[in-house]
């Protein structure tokens, strides 16, 4: 079950979420990573203070305590930054579902009614791969209407190596319909 199905009782999160619950679950989810990051800091200080104290020791079971006490801060800190990946995985998501839910009036309602039928699982899986928050308005729409393509309902995900090549291709393709015509027209009288 994903972050948002658990979070949210497993229905589709569209429906589920109200603007201002997404809102403070952003919060929420902003300042855990704010506290990780402020133990990891603590972490590696603690590491540097007993690297020093290390240092100053006098004999080697003195060093292999510091190192096994080293060792232990370590794998404290890698569990936080485990954690963090994730925590940052489900704040993608809900930032997305904000801007999904913003830019719903944009929408034509067919794609809307396809939005709210998705499975929850694919809709946050497909959430979590996209940086919503970088794209500017038609990137946006075209990766919320992207959601409700043929190839989302029967499964298929695009792989994340190859998301930014999509981009790239997808936006091509915007600036190619608008531009084509043009040229088109621009390439018949020179041949005639």
């Amino acid at each position: 079950m994903g972050f948002l199905s658990s979070l949210f009782g497993g229905g589709n999160p569209i429906d589920t979420f109200s603007l201002d619950e997404l809102k403070v679950t952003e919060i929420q989810l902003n300042k855990k990573v704010e506290e990780i990051h402020a133990e990891v800091r603590r972490i590696d200080q603690q590491v540097q203070h007993t690297y020093d104290q290390a240092k100053a020791s006098t004999s080697k079971s003195e060093e292999v305590s510091y190192a096994r006490q080293i060792k232990t801060l370590l794998q404290k800190k890698e569990m936080k930054l485990s954690s963090l990946g994730q925590i940052d995985k489900d704040l993608r998501a809900v930032s997305n579902l904000l801007i999904l839910q913003e830019r719903e009036k944009d929408l034509p309602a067919d794609v809307v009614r396809k939005l709210k039928k998705l499975d929850p699982e694919k809709m946050e899986k497909y959430l979590i791969g996209k940086k919503l928050d970088t794209m500017n308005d038609d990137a946006q729409l075209n990766a919320i209407i992207d959601m409700t393509s043929s190839t989302m309902e029967v499964g298929v995900e695009e792989e994340d190596d190859i998301s930014d090549i999509l981009d790239t291709i997808r936006s091509g393709k915007e600036g190619t319909e608008t531009v084509s015509s043009e040229p088109a027209k621009v390439k018949k009288p020179e041949l005639e």
